[in-house]
């Protein structure tokens, strides 16, 4: 079975998610996990359907542990996981899932550092994880997976290097996401880009994920606030 994956810790994210949620139905009858730390839901969920939540015990801060882990929480056999600020703004996710046959991770590409590490707070994960470049950095807004062992490693690896990462200072998940690619040669990776048009975090209606891309976004997908 595939299935839709979203984390959303803190009220905040909760209300988001129940919004984009609800506006992607309109797209896709996909089951949708949402893995949340919130007990008293708000109001939007309503408009939403075939919706499982996982209730977790935990404080808002440590959200990432469970991204950086969530074949663990999916009870699908292929996930495509989205940040709750991201909208499937058009039909095809259905087709999307068919990228992981014969692979185990699905990731999109935001760019390739040949020698020079342009951000401080990727150097200094990069250091403490003895990564060195060139490397390929990945969004971590839109990740798809099988349960196959070696996903199963992916994520035990990634989230092992995003706690280590946090000591450095920095609480965000990508950075550790390069280096564990980076490290697992052997990891049947499926790299999406713009010709695939599958993902985008630039305002373009011929994708299929729209991630969000500043003010623009609310204004376009939820212009009543």
């Amino acid at each position: 079975m595939n299935g839709l994956l979203y984390v959303a810790f803190a009220h905040k994210f909760d209300k988001m998610a129940a919004k984009v949620i609800a506006y992607s139905q309109q797209f896709t009858d996909l089951p949708i996990t949402v893995l949340t730390n919130i007990k008293n839901r708000c109001d939007g969920w309503e408009k939403c359907k075939n919706i499982n939540f996982v209730e977790i015990d935990d404080s808002d801060r440590n959200n990432r542990n469970y991204k950086t882990s969530m074949i663990d929480y999916s009870p699908y056999d292929k996930t495509i996981y989205m940040d709750v600020d991201s909208v499937i703004q058009k039909p095809g996710i259905e087709k999307v899932f068919d990228k992981l046959n014969g692979h185990d991770i699905m990731l999109n590409v935001y760019g390739h550092w040949k020698d020079r590490i342009p951000l401080s707070y990727y150097r200094r994960v990069m250091a403490k994880l003895k990564v060195i470049a060139p490397i390929t950095i990945y969004y971590g807004a839109f990740i798809g997976f099988r349960k196959t062992d070696k996903a199963r490693e992916f994520f035990k690896t990634w989230n092992a290097n995003w706690k280590i990462s946090r000591t450095t200072g920095t609480q965000r998940e990508m950075p550790a996401l390069a280096c564990t690619v980076k490290s697992m040669t052997d990891l049947k990776l499926v790299k999406t880009g713009n010709k695939d048009k599958v993902f985008t975090w630039i305002t373009r209606d011929g994708y299929i994920i729209q991630h969000e891309y500043g003010g623009g976004f609310w204004r376009k997908f939820f212009p009543e606030g």
